[in-house]
């Protein structure tokens, strides 16, 4: 602590800067050396420079995300399938869907928790259950759930499509039937 209050601070006092004897010994020796440090301080400066436009440029965006972290309010998954197209991944609610259960988000199982969150998507708190009691016309009462994604499930899908390699997800199309020929078939019986 001595060296810093009885060295360091009075040489930056002085000098406006604090260079070790042995380094002071080196720049002495190599104008190489002097050209070197400070280009090395030129290139700090445009950096700090780039980085302090950066961060007022994105600052309305770090306060809308947090805005959407933290807020109570959940939205549909096709929504999220809108915000997700706004920042450049091409998915569509569909799609989403199919990605969000086969990534093991939602439950691929048929029957009636297909689509909800799974254990590990509710436990990071990526979405919530919306419970709504309905009434059908012939008086019977069910229950609808409905998943919703959190603020923080915005946030981390966002993220996670972003970062994660695209791919492009399959589309289930009906196989042709015996009766009927697909368009390749019909060609190779006309070819024969």
């Amino acid at each position: 602590m001595n060296w810093v209050t009885h060295e360091v601070l009075p040489a930056i006092r002085r000098h406006g800067a604090y260079i070790s004897s042995g380094k002071l010994e080196e720049l002495m020796q190599s104008p190489d050396t002097w050209v070197k440090l400070i280009r090395t301080l030129q290139q700090e400066r445009r950096e700090k420079t780039m980085l302090k436009a950066k961060i007022k440029k994105d600052k309305s965006k770090v306060a809308f995300a947090t805005a959407v972290e933290a807020s109570k309010d959940g939205i549909l998954i096709r929504e999220l399938a809108k915000i997700l197209k706004g920042n450049g991944i091409n998915v569509g609610q569909n799609r989403l869907f199919t990605k969000l259960r086969k990534d093991g988000f939602l439950i691929r199982q048929e029957g009636s928790d297909y689509n909800s969150p799974t254990q590990k998507a509710m436990e990071l708190g990526l979405f919530k259950i919306k419970e709504t009691v309905f009434t059908e016309p012939d008086g019977k009462v069910t229950l609808r759930r409905t998943a919703k994604v959190t603020g923080k499930g915005q946030s981390y899908f966002v993220n996670y499509f972003l970062a994660k390699p695209k791919t492009k997800v399959k589309k289930v199309t009906k196989k042709p039937s015996k009766t009927t020929k697909s368009k390749s078939q019909k060609k190779e019986t006309k070819n024969v």
